[in-house]
This record gives structure tokens, C-alpha cells and sequence, in this order.
């Protein structure tokens, strides 16, 4: 089962409010001299542990899907419409399980009544965990505890200030502007806020992340992993300032207009201002300059052999070293709430497919994706659409990021299944209509009845290095040296050619396919695709998504065609979610919807 803590000292008290499914929610609500109340909480550090580790809990970020019943869809209730992740809503992968929530994403099935029991069904955990963070910041002062350090109070402010800015966030990118969060609300009481623009809400949360980073440590000891940082403050700054200059939101012009135009300040800027690409670029550099002093560096083990792995050694490549080993030195901050797991408990079974030996499925990869890797002389590669009788040929001449991302025919899902089968009549094609199914976040070690703990990176240093690069590429004046040698620091440690200084529309594109290859699955490329305002075009979001039917044409000779598995739906207005129906009518026209929904 799923341990819903965080590796914090007071483990023992934590277990305890988590076994006995009591929040602090509990604890807040009832009246003093009842069981424990608000005061007995804040009167030892031992009580303020508790109550940070229950604001990490409903607050911290997992690319996962949810099933938490305190987090979930409804303020009490559950969901079931869970399978896979976001990439089967990309032109990532295809989620194998028609009844995936992803498939209602696909086929333009959205409504304002699905998002919260379907994609967002961390919606109301934020929320909560909003309300954690600003009760920590109004009560951590008054603790008259002596262990409660003046030290330590400002390390928990800075926690405070990062989940409650993290929350904001992931609401924002959803929706647009939301209602900023700045103080808690008395138990019961409707706090109906109307939404603030979405200027406002970049700039308060960058100054709560601001803050953040002047207040928290750049390192803890290995016992508090998982806490908040003041590198992991610098790097969701970059993501936000990121997103913000992004064409979905940098723009005089929003991508549907409210019906009344005075409030599309709540959807975008009203303006485009390439100033802000430069503040993005800052931020980047910023949190780039704090990984040495928090121990955060790229992971570049052996230039000859973990670069270039041969099939025999993939699992010491960089690349899935990076996205495999715990705690590696890539990883800024990552969910740590899970304990060791098999692959029949969740959220594996998400991830390992039914012909593995589980009682689930998973995500099968796309041509739309596997048709963006260059060959690893770092030239594009093309596939027949007639079909061709090369796919050994083919697989082999990829980017070695390929191999170790995919669990392709003839290749390798672990150690219980050494060469996998994903031709017709082989042993492991059933539902893999892309001809590869994505090994990417499933440890080796669940080969052979073994366990993991699932802990995905919710930042890594990689990625803070590609927003550096995107932001300096779209900057007045940037330094387009510098972007190419922080894109070719991915691609060289992942052997890959470096790339030469290139026409400004050439870097772009460029930077925007290393995100493709480097962040696959890792739950960018949804996001990444709607801030572009690419998500429209063919082959995207919308349009064909493609496979491949595999052939055994001899024991070394495969025949691939390419075929359409799925024609998928976008609508304009998915560029957005629409705010839950409920909400709508429970906040009396206070809350205004997003346009065309």
C-alpha cells in the first residue's frame, strides 16, 4: 500500500496520523479541550512535523494518477477512471486501456463536469494543502516549543511558501488565472474569491518562490529527502517564468476570447512583451548556479561507456541511470511518499504492461514520437510509409536514448523478459499498437517478482538546463552560444553529437526536439504542447496517431509498416481546462468559466 509520508525525522508520529487516516483536517476543526486541537498541534515541533508533513502530502506533485481518497476528485470523494498518464493524451503514446481518462481527453470528450474525476484529480488536495501552508505560516512564530529554532522556523516558512506556490501553479497552468490563496478561511465558511488575472497570479507566485529560496537550505541530510529546497524553489520559478512568456499566455490575443473581452487578463497576459523570455532565462541561470552548492549535478558517469552504451550495458547508460536511480544527483525534488512497492500494486500496475505479468496495462509508444529520434550521427530519420524490411536496421541506428526509453522488439523490458516479442503472434504484442511499450520509470528491479519504490523526479536538473536554452533562444539579445552549449550538455552526456551554432529558427526547433527526447513521459510534453499553442496541428494532439504492425519475416528480419491506430480530437478550447461545473454554480457567478466551454 501506498505509505503517505516523507522521510521526515518524526517518522513515528507520521506513520501514526496516516495509519489511523486522521488529518490534520481532524485535529483543526474541532473545538479546544476536544480531543487535540489547533493549539495542542502548534505547542511542540513534534506537532508542527505533522502538520508539514500532511501539507506535503496533499501538496506535493507526482506525475502518477491519483488515488488517494482524501485527494481525490471530490472533497470526499473517489475515482476509478485512473489507467496511465498524460502521455496517452500526447503524441507520446497510447494508453492500451480504453477506459483511461486519457481517452476521453483524445476523443474530444471533455466537459466541464470530467476534468477533476479524470486529469485533475489533484485539484482539491491543493487546495487543501494551500489552506496547510498558510496555517503553518500564521502559527509557526507563536510555537513556544525551544526545539521550534528560529532556524527552523524559517525552514518551514520556506516549505510553506513552496507548496503553497507549487499548489497555485499547477492550478494555473490548467486553468488560467485562479483565485490566489493568501490567508486560510475558517472551517465552513464559503470563501468564494473571484479568479485574479493571470499576471497577478505569475507574479504572486514568483515572489512566494522568491521568498521561498531566500528561506530554505540548499541541502538536507539523506533522511530529510523529499523536503523543499532552495534549489527546488529557484527551478519552479524557472518553470513558471517559463510557461508565462510561452505564446499561450505571451500574447495580446488569447487563444479563444471570453465573452467579455475585458476578461481575458484571466486567460493571458493582453499583451505580448519579449521581456518576459528574458526573465525566464534569469531564473534559469539562477537556479543552474545554485546546483553546485546543492549537491545537484548532471549525471555523466563515463564518457565511454555509460554515453554510449552497447544493448548489453543500457541499463549503466546515462540516460535511464538518470530517470532510474533514487535520489540521483539529477533530481532537485521528487514525490517520496511511496514505499516499495511490486508490480501489482499502484501505481506500477500503471506502468507495466498486462503481458508482463500484471493485471493491468500500460503505455505503448507512438511513431509520432519514435520518428523524432535522430540517428546518433544526429541526422533525422525517416520512416517508410509503405513499410520496409529494415527495423533491426532501424532501431539500431537511433539515438541511444531510444533503447534505453522503449522496450522495443528484439529489446529488452528486464530481467524476466531479456528479448521481448512485439511482432504479430510474438509473446508480448497483445494491445502494443506502436510496436514498443514505454520501460521509462519502471526500475529493473521489478524483473522476477522483485519491488521498487516509485519516486519520479517532479524537477531535475535537465530540464532547468532546456529552459535555459528555450528562454535564451526566444530573448532579446540572448546569447545563442550559450543555448546551444547548455542543449548540447544533454546531448553530449547522452552521446549524442553536439550540435553547431545554427540559424535562430533552427536552434528552436532543435531545443523543442531535445525536449521531446530527453523529457518523453516524464509529464512535459501535455504541457509543453498547450503553451506552445502546437497542440492543434496534426499528428499533436489531433489528427493520426500512428503505430507500427512488426512482421517476423526470419529469426533477424523484421518488417515494420506504419499504420493509424487512433484520429484523435482538439478543440480550441482544450487549450485551457474547463473550471468544474460545481464550482461554477457554488461560487454564485464569482467564478467565471474559461472560454468556449
Amino acid at each position: 500500500m501506498k505509505h503517505k509520508i516523507l522521510l521526515f525525522t518524526v517518522i513515528t508520529v507520521i506513520i501514526t496520523i496516516v495509519s489511523c487516516k486522521k488529518s490534520i483536517d481532524q485535529f483543526l476543526d474541532k473545538a479546544p479541550g476536544v480531543d487535540v486541537n489547533e493549539d495542542v498541534v502548534f505547542s511542540t515541533r513534534l506537532g508542527v512535523e505533522s502538520e508539514v508533513s500532511t501539507m506535503y502530502y496533499f501538496g506535493m506533485v507526482s506525475i502518477f494518477p491519483c488515488r488517494d481518497a482524501a485527494i481525490l476528485a471530490s472533497p470526499t470523494g473517489t475515482s476509478t477512471n485512473l489507467q496511465g498518464t498524460l502521455a496517452g493524451a500526447t503524441d507520446e503514446s497510447e494508453a492500451s486501456a480504453n477506459f483511461s481518462y486519457v481517452q476521453n481527453i483524445n476523443s474530444g470528450g471533455i466537459t466541464p463536469s470530467s476534468v477533476i474525476s479524470g486529469e485533475d484529480t489533484r485539484y482539491y488536495g491543493r487546495f487543501k494543502a494551500i489552506r496547510y501552508a498558510n496555517i503553518l505560516l500564521e502559527r509557526i512564530d507563536a510555537v513556544p516549543d525551544p526545539l521550534v529554532t528560529d532556524d527552523y522556523k524559517k525552514q518551514v516558512k520556506g516549505e510553506a511558501r513552496f507548496i503553497r506556490a507549487l499548489s497555485h501553479f499547477e492550478t494555473l497552468k490548467r486553468y488560467g488565472g485562479i483565485p490566489i490563496i493568501k490567508k486560510r478561511f475558517a472551517t465552513g465558511v464559503e470563501a468564494n474569491i473571484p479568479r485574479s488575472s493571470f499576471a497577478d497570479c505569475i507574479d504572486f507566485i514568483a515572489k512566494d518562490l522568491d521568498t521561498a529560496a531566500n528561506l530554505l537550505p540548499y541541502t538536507y541530510t539523506t533522511s530529510q529527502k523529499g523536503r523543499a529546497t532552495k534549489m527546488a524553489a529557484l527551478a519552479l520559478k524557472s518553470r513558471l517564468l517559463l510557461y508565462a512568456a510561452s505564446p499561450l499566455f505571451n500574447t495580446a490575443t488569447p487563444y479563444i476570447s471570453m465573452a467579455d473581452p475585458a476578461n481575458n487578463k484571466l486567460i493571458c497576459y493582453g499583451n505580448y512583451d519579449q521581456n518576459r523570455w528574458n526573465m525566464a532565462a534569469a531564473a534559469a541561470k539562477d537556479a543552474i548556479d545554485a546546483a553546485a552548492p546543492s549537491n545537484v549535478a548532471l549525471i555523466d558517469i563515463n564518457a565511454r561507456l555509460n554515453r554510449n552504451p552497447t544493448d548489453a550495458q543500457l541499463l549503466q547508460g546515462n540516460y535511464r541511470v538518470a530517470w532510474e536511480l533514487q535520489d540521483n544527483t539529477e533530481v532537485i525534488i521528487a514525490d517520496k511518499s511511496y514505499g516499495k512497492l511490486s508490480q501489482f500494486n499502484f501505481p506500477w500496475y500503471h506502468l507495466v504492461p498486462s503481458v508482463f505479468n500484471s493485471f493491468f496495462t500500460a503505455n505503448t509508444a507512438l511513431l509520432n514520437l519514435v520518428s523524432k529520434y535522430e540517428d546518433t550521427l544526429g541526422k533525422p530519420v525517416t520512416w517508410d510509409p509503405a513499410g520496409a524490411n529494415d527495423l533491426v536496421a532501424k532501431y539500431n541506428s537511433l539515438d541511444k536514448r531510444f533503447k534505453q526509453t522503449m522496450a522495443y522488439n528484439g529489446g529488452r523490458w528486464n530481467a524476466t523478459y531479456p528479448i521481448i516479442e512485439t511482432f504479430q503472434g510474438g509473446a508480448h504484442a497483445s494491445l502494443c499498437f506502436g510496436g514498443s511499450w514505454v520501460v521509462k520509470h519502471v526500475p529493473d528491479a521489478l524483473g522476477n517478482g522483485g519491488s521498487a519504490v516509485p519516486s519520479i523526479a517532479y524537477l531535475r536538473l535537465n530540464e532547468i538546463y532546456l529552459n535555459y536554452a528555450e528562454a535564451l533562444s526566444e530573448s532579446v539579445g540572448g546569447n545563442i552560444t550559450e543555448a546551444t552549449d547548455y542543449v548540447n550538455r544533454i546531448r553530449v552526456r547522452s552521446g549524442q553529437p553536439a550540435i553547431p551554432i545554427l540559424a535562430l529558427p533552427l536552434l528552436k526547433d532543435k531545443i523543442r526536439n531535445e525536449r521531446v527526447i530527453e523529457l518523453a513521459y516524464e509529464d512535459h510534453r501535455f504541457w509543453d504542447i498547450r503553451r506552445w499553442m502546437i497542440a492543434e496541428q496534426d499528428g499533436v494532439m489531433k489528427g493520426n496517431m500512428m503505430g507500427l504492425t512488426i512482421t517476423k519475416l526470419t529469426p533477424t528480419t523484421f518488417r515494420y509498416v506504419p499504420y493509424v491506430i487512433e484520429t484523435r480530437t482538439f478543440n480550441r478550447q482544450f487549450y485551457l481546462h474547463p473550471f468544474d461545473q460545481n464550482e461554477i454554480l457554488k461560487s454564485n457567478g464569482v467564478l467565471i468559466q474559461n472560454p468556449g466551454w
